[in-house]
């Protein structure tokens, strides 16, 4: 199985993500490998929705937000949208429980991408 029909497997919408970039599938993976780079330099860890730093947290989950919504990972776009929008409300306890349930879908996501990396 290639890496577009895993990642449909994901409920990522790769048809979608592909017309974003003007059908061009190979643009379409490349970006896919910057995606990973993206989550590499926005790291967010379950501890960092108990700290002071809630404003710099909210500007990481909303990068990872428009990345994600950029390639029509749509489960990670729309975990990120509530998760930005429940920390945006001061509600920061909700917002990581959240977290916790879309850590591991990015983790498949990524390993994905990852594992089909120059192919």
């Amino acid at each position: 199985m290639g890496i577009m029909e895993e990642l449909r497997d994901l409920g990522v919408d790769v048809q979608d993500g592909v017309e974003r970039v003007v059908g061009d599938e190979s643009l379409y993976k490349m970006m896919l490998d910057m995606f990973v780079d993206i989550v590499n330099s926005n790291p967010i860890r379950t501890e960092d929705f108990e700290g002071e730093a809630l404003e710099e947290l909210a500007g990481r989950v909303h990068t990872l937000k428009g990345a994600a919504g950029n390639l029509s990972i749509s489960p990670l776009f729309k975990r990120y949208t509530e998760i930005l929008a429940l920390l945006r409300g001061g509600r920061p306890g909700e917002a990581k429980a959240a977290f916790g349930e879309v850590e591991p879908i990015q983790k498949n996501i990524v390993d994905c991408i990852r594992r089909n990396q120059n192919d």
